[in-house]
């Protein structure tokens, strides 16, 4: 099994499992062979991250493996704290960065399901600001095919399907490589980490900058699930960390998936070895959905 494999399977095992910790911790265990599967092959999985561990790649990974509704591995490898020599426990609460998105969108599809929202609806419909947006289209020079961009209009709006599916025609800044859309979005404060705005504050954001696609035409990773909680927010009249502790954290007993580590729990967060700001704050108090196995 190579690296990058088991590094798929283990923000799985962190996401997935952790978040499901009431059902995991009910599951009756077994041996890997009862299930069709092998405890020597298993075992590399420890044995690979404890290499990493060691090159100082990985403060600690807690990995779970159930099958047929039986559990069959469980191993901690590395530290909750590094620098302390503290081990890591089964019940570290983790960052889970972009697997906040499909919790997002299972919470649109509730809504969808109450009947508050279609999945044609424009989002403009909710979230009037983004009405009659412009796209920044590219152009390249036919002799030295230098890139340049012109605003058209939308050919129609973005949809709630489109947040879903990332074809809103919105954008990440670090990763597109539309200047035009870069520059807004930084003028915005959504370049980089627009945690610290207010749901005004975004939307307006949004609202002066141009689409790097015409909606519904092209794929790109992007910000669509920050703009869906938005509409999330205005269709339910309730902030998405409320909705999401009612609608889904508390029927399906989620105790410790929240916006934000708690001063009593904030102490169980990884540290992660990146960069000083990610270490800071990997149990800052910030709007972060945190996933843990409690």
């Amino acid at each position: 099994m190579t690296l990058q494999r088991i590094a798929t399977f283990y923000f799985a095992a962190t996401t997935v499992f952790s978040a499901a910790l009431v059902q995991a911790q009910s599951l009756p265990t077994a041996t890997p062979e009862s299930v069709g599967m092998s405890a020597p092959k298993l075992a590399h999985i420890k044995e690979a991250f404890a290499q990493e561990i060691d090159k100082g790649n990985l403060p600690g990974v807690v990995v779970m493996v159930a099958r047929k509704g039986k559990l069959v591995y469980s191993e901690t490898v590395g530290f909750q704290n590094k620098d302390a020599g503290k081990p890591l426990s089964k019940d570290a609460i983790f960052r889970i960065y972009s697997m906040t998105k499909p919790l997002v969108s299972v919470a649109a599809m509730m809504l969808i399901e109450d009947g508050k929202m279609q999945l044609n609806d424009a989002v403009s419909k909710f979230i009037p600001a983004v009405k009659g947006p412009q796209v920044s289209a590219a152009k390249a020079d036919a002799e030295f095919a230098k890139v340049t961009y012109t605003l058209v209009p939308a050919d129609r709006e973005m949809t709630v399907q489109d947040l879903l599916r990332h074809t809103s025609g919105l954008a990440y800044a670090n990763l597109t490589q539309n200047t035009v859309v870069k520059e807004n979005y930084a003028r915005g404060g959504i370049d980089d980490d627009p945690r610290g705005l207010t749901p005004a504050q975004e939307i307006e954001s949004f609202s002066k900058a141009p689409l790097i696609h015409q909606p519904g035409t092209v794929w790109e990773y992007s910000l669509s699930t920050d703009m869906l909680g938005r509409v999330i927010e205005a269709v339910s009249g309730k902030r998405l960390a409320d909705f999401m502790e009612e609608r889904l954290f508390k029927p399906l007993e989620i105790r410790s998936t929240l916006q934000a580590a708690s001063r009593t729990n904030c102490g169980m967060c990884p540290r992660f070895p990146t960069t000083t700001r990610e270490a800071e704050a990997a149990c800052r108090l910030r709007p972060i959905i945190c996933a843990s196995r409690k």
